[in-house]
Formats: C-alpha cells, sequence, structure tokens
C-alpha cells in the first residue's frame, strides 16, 4: 500500500443516484477516504480495480449480469472490502463471518464513521502486507458463498491481523465493554475490537448459547452444570462460568443433547 495519509476508494454500484450518495457522504464525514473512480457494474469495476489498485472498494451486492460476490472472483488485486447492501441473512452472515465490513442501505452516517475508523485500523496494523493478508479472509467469504450452509469458520480480527478458525474450535466468548475475548482449543484466545452482542446473532444460530451478559459458551465444550448457589458452566478447559437467573432455563433446556 502507497504511503500516504489517505485511504484510496472506488465505488461500485448500478444505480448512479446510490454512488453519488456515497459519494458525497465520504467527501462530507470521512476525510481520510478519497474517492478515485466509481464504477457501475461488476465487469468495469473489476477493471478498475486491477489496474488502479485502490485501498478500498464500496461494494454493492445486488447487481445486474454479476453480482458483487462474482466480481471478487474476478479480481487479481484483492483491496479491502466494505459492502453496501441490504442482502438477506445468509449472505449478511458469511460477512459478518469472514470480518469483512459492511454497511446496510440507506446508509448510517454514525456506522460509515465507524467503518472509516476500522479501515485506518487496519492499514495501521497491516500496512504493506494488507493484500497478501486480507486475500485469504475475501477467500473465505467467497468459499462459503459458493457453498451455502452452516457457517463453519469464522474470521478474527486483531492487533495481529486476521485468523480464520473452525467455529467447533471456539470454547467460549467474553464481553468486556466494546472488546470480545475468544478462548479456544489449547488455551489459545484472541481479543477482538467488537462487542459480544455483535457476535450473538451470528453464532447463536448455530450451537451457540449466551449465558450471561458478558459470556457466550459453544454447547460442544459445555462439560458439565453445575447447581449450588445458583447454576454454573463448567467447559472443557476446566473453567467454571456464572449463569445468570434469566437465562438458566434456556441453557438447562438446550444443554440436554449435549450433555447425555
Amino acid at each position: 500500500m502507497p504511503d500516504r495519509n489517505y485511504l484510496s476508494a472506488i465505488i461500485v454500484d448500478d444505480e448512479a443516484s446510490a454512488t453519488a450518495n456515497l459519494k458525497k457522504l465520504l467527501g462530507i464525514y470521512c476525510q481520510s477516504i478519497k474517492v478515485i473512480d466509481i464504477a457501475f457494474g461488476s465487469e468495469s469495476a473489476a477493471l478498475l480495480i486491477n489496474r488502479l489498485k485502490p485501498d478500498v472498494v464500496f461494494l454493492d451486492i445486488a447487481m445486474p449480469k454479476k453480482n458483487g460476490f462474482e466480481l471478487l472472483d474476478m479480481l487479481m488485486f484483492i483491496p479491502l472490502i466494505v459492502f453496501v447492501t441490504a442482502h438477506e441473512k445468509y449472505a449478511l452472515n458469511a460477512i459478518k463471518a469472514s470480518a469483512v465490513d459492511f454497511l446496510l442501505k440507506p446508509v448510517d452516517i454514525a456506522e460509515l464513521k465507524k467503518v472509516e475508523i476500522k479501515l485506518q485500523e487496519i492499514k495501521a496494523i497491516l500496512g504493506n502486507s494488507i493484500n497478501q493478508n486480507y486475500s485469504s479472509v475475501v477467500g473465505h467469504l467467497v468459499s462459503m458463498l459458493h457453498t451455502p450452509g452452516v457457517i463453519k469458520k469464522i474470521t478474527l480480527h486483531d492487533s495481529q491481523g486476521y485468523n480464520i478458525i473452525n467455529v467447533d474450535e471456539i470454547l467460549y466468548l467474553e464481553g468486556d465493554d466494546n472488546y470480545t475475548s475468544f478462548y479456544l482449543n489449547e488455551h489459545k484466545k484472541v481479543i477482538v475490537s467488537k462487542t459480544l452482542k455483535e457476535y450473538e446473532s451470528l453464532l447463536c444460530d448455530i450451537g451457540f448459547i449466551r449465558i450471561h451478559k458478558s459470556s457466550i459458551i459453544n454447547l460442544l465444550h459445555l462439560k458439565n452444570i453445575k447447581r449450588e448457589n445458583g447454576i454454573d458452566a463448567v467447559m472443557s478447559d476446566g473453567r467454571t462460568l456464572a449463569v445468570s437467573r434469566r437465562r438458566s432455563n434456556e441453557l438447562l433446556d438446550k444443554a440436554k443433547q449435549f450433555l447425555t
């Protein structure tokens, strides 16, 4: 990535009004992002991206002929991707699981500013290695979209870069304000700058359950339930986690199939 104080960007959307609006919002509210070109379809976008090598692409999903996901297959150069979408649930969950940023239409200014901050953080962490590191993340996303079903891997972005891990390797998550700690097999731990709530909707459909305001567990790694002064969940690493009173019945009900 060139050494400069702004992020070069290309906007890809088949609607002229949408591209004009996003370019205007970026110009007003995101001073560190400079729009260098606009494309109105995937084929023209692929040519622009491969030639201009922008830092980031703001990419619509629902476009005629080839959609935004198909565009990813056409790229020889992989920039940072921010999907701008109102797409269906599985695709949105796949995007979340890949740690790729997204904005829901209509674009909210506060969310746009958050994305700018995330992009700046990624640039600061990865620097010139951003293309090589990030390409594996996009490849992970494309593979999930080609074989839709249950999400089996998740990408975690921490201070060192990106970690693609199997969901089954996650024992539990603990939240602390705007940070979430992932506890994995072999006593590994990854801390990401996202709230626990952001992962709740993604993981609780695939075998996880929130047991407390500050913790979510993987039922596959639940080894026992202790009932003394309240209820505690005993995990496969030996850790005991408190279960809130209002979530106790849900845990007891869902745990039956995992503890028999």
